[in-house]
């Protein structure tokens, strides 16, 4: 009869002396199966695991606790899980919305791309070369954007020059990451333009004239009717102004007075504490060592000397 059993379980000695319990007893009892069915089951088994039946298992040990969580984290979930799932490996040729605009909620609001740092970097190189012949009006006729974006362009392209001159390290590979993302073109499009100047009068409430249909009405008389200045007056004005007072970039650094620094003295230098951007300051508290000590870039650490 025994030979007939298709499983045999062997107990250790140690499980007959005396009970054992819990963590013990589970690791002290060993199961042998010399059943050949049993065998040729587990193998079957263990072929069929495909990845489609890991993930329908997966989904079946998640449904229970989903059930746990409350009804927007399930709705988020299986969002991650459909249309979601999409975002996990985003688009690098464009814009990854939603929809089709930034904002669901606005679909009238359509940015258009912005402006890549190559074209950027080119019209500072242009300005520097020759203020006079690149002007920010110049530029901006050239590029299709406005005045003031030039000039925008012109100030924090200076003010990247003078904080790399300084140490500060530029984070190229994330720009180039966001320009990806962002569908920015090497060449921007020419249907995109952008007026040199927004000039915005402040406008009130509305003035109805009376004209006979054969007068004609010009815009000076329309300016005399609304007591304004006419527009080509308005623009000559402005470009006098610029000749008057051309744009010029200011050191935004070096601009700045320096105060007078303390007397220091160097205490030691450690290399490993160097730092290429910062410098720090720092006050010791200590009993033995108080004062003001300064940490340079390239390690050396300076203790404020007291007047």
């Amino acid at each position: 009869m025994a030979a007939s059993l298709s499983v045999k379980a062997l107990w250790s000695a140690s499980a007959l002396r005396a009970p054992l319990t819990g963590a013990s007893a589970i690791s002290s009892h060993r199961l042998f199966h010399s059943s050949r069915a049993q065998f040729t089951d587990s193998k079957e088994s263990t072929d069929a695991t495909t990845p489609a039946a890991a993930a329908e298992a997966e989904a079946e040990a998640v449904a229970p606790v989903e059930q746990k969580l409350p009804f927007r984290r399930r709705n988020f979930n299986k969002w991650l899980r459909t249309e979601g799932a999409r975002f996990a490996t985003p688009s690098f040729s464009g814009p990854n919305y939603i929809g089709e605009t930034p904002f669901p909620m606005n679909p009238l609001f359509k940015p258009t791309p912005p402006i890549s740092n190559a074209a950027k970097e080119e019209i500072y190189k242009l300005h520097r070369a020759d203020s006079t012949k690149h002007t920010p009006r110049q530029l901006g006729t050239t590029y299709n954007i406005s005045i003031k974006r030039v000039e925008a362009i012109l100030r924090m392209k200076h003010l990247e020059k003078e904080m790399i001159a300084d140490g500060f390290v530029a984070q190229e590979n994330f720009t180039k990451g966001m320009e990806q993302l962002m569908g920015v073109k090497a060449v921007r499009s020419e249907a995109i333009t952008e007026p040199l100047v927004d000039i915005l009068p402040q406008v009130g409430s509305p003035k109805f004239e009376a004209v006979d249909e054969d007068k004609t009405f010009t815009a000076e008389d329309a300016a005399k009717v609304l007591k304004r200045r006419p527009l080509a007056e308005i623009k000559s004005r402005m470009l006098e102004e610029e000749r008057q007072k051309p744009f010029k970039l200011v050191d935004s650094i070096k601009g700045i007075p320096q105060v007078e620094a303390a007397p220091t003295k160097a205490v030691s230098r450690n290399s490993a504490e160097a730092n290429p951007r910062f410098k720090f300051a720092f006050q010791d508290t200590s009993k033995n060592n108080k004062g003001t000590f300064i940490r340079e870039k390239d390690g050396t650490l300076h203790q404020v000397q007291k007047a």
